[in-house]
């Protein structure tokens, strides 16, 4: 992650960032089924990934069935080009890559989705695999220990893209839960440089484009 700049409110990243507090706000209200962060994250990073012309699956906790194993609860696929992207399950023929898609990573979530997709590559070696991480405090003298890593995954085709770095988890007492989730947060976070452009989701468009 060299040669970081400070995030701006251009950032296509920032957007995302909005817009999630926006959507987990709107959840909360209307008490919709999917109430919890991650969902929000993965809602937003699908419709981006959508608005750039890749056939992403439209339903969560997906499912993938081989000739005798099933992977189950997965977050998000990258199909190949006439699957059907409405579908809860999918053939091996159907995927191209196998994602994860996290607001920040938590207790004991590497160590599941490296299972998860361990489990995966039974059905295809030919699936590709990618975790994408909306934001993570990573340029702290001690970067956070339940950081989602490529080395912790343990697989050189088990692909980690973070979209932004922070140096800590903001700590407002208006927010007792640091305010992650929340506009006003994200906005004072921007303006007290506090955020950084990592350049991985450049990075993760061309993986997935190759």
């Amino acid at each position: 992650m060299f040669g970081m700049r400070i995030l701006n409110r251009e950032d296509g990243e920032f957007q995302m960032l909005l817009e999630v507090a926006e959507e987990y706000g709107r959840q909360k209200i209307e008490r919709t089924p999917q109430k919890k962060s991650g969902d929000a994250t993965k809602i937003v990073i699908r419709s981006h990934l959508l608005k750039k012309g890749f056939n992403m699956t439209l339903n969560p906790d997906l499912k993938i069935q081989g000739s005798n194993k099933r992977v189950e609860w997965i977050d998000s696929l990258l199909l190949k080009p006439n699957a059907d992207p409405n579908k809860p399950i999918y053939h091996s023929n159907e995927v191209d890559t196998v994602i994860e898609i996290k607001n920040n990573g938590v207790a004991e979530q590497s160590k599941k989705i490296k299972e998860k997709f361990d489990k995966a590559r039974e059905i295809s070696e030919n699936f590709r695999f990618a975790v994408i991480v909306l934001s993570e405090r990573l340029l702290s003298r001690t970067p956070y220990k339940h950081a989602i890593t490529e080395e912790k995954l343990q697989n050189r085709k088990y692909r980690v893209f973070t979209l932004i770095a922070r140096r800590e988890y903001p700590k407002y007492p208006k927010y007792p839960r640091g305010g992650l989730y929340t506009k006003d947060v994200d906005l004072a976070m921007l303006e007290k440089g506090e955020l950084w452009k990592t350049g991985e989701w450049e990075k993760l468009i061309a993986y997935l484009k190759e």
